[in-house]
């Protein structure tokens, strides 16, 4: 039996002594504890809302009821907004919902929920531990616009300084590092990167393809995103980043099953078998990080790539469709 708690980006210690007399409504899959009646419904419907919601995004069917309820306890304020959601992994079951969360109510409902219930339907669909940077990124890929950006000026800081992760070694943790802030800024990047390639359930396919025993990650980023090694997504991401980490455009296609995609003639996939080392990670992102904040810092608003990447199927689609109900 294993007990997973999720932490975010900050380890948050709620006094949540004075919530035992607060007000609570229950829907059919949570029980939500807040300090004001109406704001317990609000948030309560909220939650049952983005379960729905959610998992039709990330698996493309809804979830069935837990035989338990979650129990959310929420408190509201000039917090900073996070939470944490622990839940038991045991034979093949998840259960034990518990979350507990803070912010202002605008946080609360926007960014917090759906992060937090993002690591509940995975979960629920995988029903053991997902690797940490592909759970923070799906989790983060649902926050609102003002949390992403606090992510990605992170992930620009972190890319400077050398602390970021080569994906050979971030793609196979399984548990948190002692700095866990460069795996959630790169994780949620990572994750968007891949995401607006093929959409949000071919990614959960991405990473229950990963997570088989003896999985190679080379041979599956080629199956699935066209690099035909680590490396080379290393540096198309990177690349990405310095550009803004802006929408795609464009349309190279790899083939799909049935081999009838096309793939444009000027694009060349070039066969590299090397890892991504700490030191090719240090050197790709030296310009690419100087470009990137040369253009924040100007208040240049990032313009569409003109790159084109490998965008199998891909329908015109944009996180906020998800996210602004």
């Amino acid at each position: 039996m294993k007990k997973r708690v999720l932490t975010p980006i900050i380890v948050l210690f709620f006094c949540l002594a004075g919530l035992a007399d607060g007000a609570t409504y229950r829907t059919k899959n949570f029980v939500v504890t807040t300090s004001d009646p109406l704001l317990a419904q609000q948030m309560a419907q909220r939650a049952e809302f983005l379960r729905e919601d959610l998992a039709k995004f990330w698996l493309g069917k809804p979830l069935p009821n837990w035989f338990r309820r979650c129990k959310i306890k929420i408190r509201i304020g000039e917090y900073s907004p996070g939470g944490q959601t622990s839940f038991i992994f045991n034979n093949g079951e998840v259960y034990g919902w518990d979350m507990e969360i803070q912010g202002t109510a605008q946080r609360v409902y926007d960014s917090v929920l759906p992060h937090e219930i993002t690591h509940m339907i995975l979960a629920s669909y995988f029903r053991r531990p997902v690797p940490r940077w592909a759970d923070e990124g799906a989790a983060t890929f649902t926050e609102a616009d003002p949390e992403r950006k606090k992510y990605q000026n992170m992930l620009l800081k972190f890319l400077r300084t050398q602390k970021g992760i080569p994906l050979d070694q971030l793609f196979l943790m399984e548990e948190y590092p002692a700095d866990p802030l460069p795996l959630y800024a790169q994780g949620f990047s990572i994750a968007e990167f891949l995401i607006r390639q093929r959409g949000p359930q071919y990614f959960v396919y991405f990473i229950e393809r990963s997570m088989e025993p003896g999985a190679s990650l080379r041979k599956l980023v080629l199956e699935c995103y066209g690099y035909e090694s680590l490396r080379e997504l290393q540096g198309d991401w990177v690349a990405w980043v310095a550009e803004g980490s802006p929408s795609f455009i464009g349309s190279n296609l790899i083939a799909d099953a049935e081999n009838t995609v096309p793939v444009k003639e000027e694009v060349t996939l070039v066969s590299n078998t090397e890892p991504a080392t700490p030191e090719s990670f240090s050197a790709s992102t030296t310009l690419a990080t100087a470009q990137a904040e040369s253009t924040y810092a100007q208040g240049e608003a990032p313009v569409e790539s003109k790159r084109v990447r490998p965008q199998p199927n891909l329908l015109m689609w944009t996180s906020s469709d998800m996210r602004n109900h």
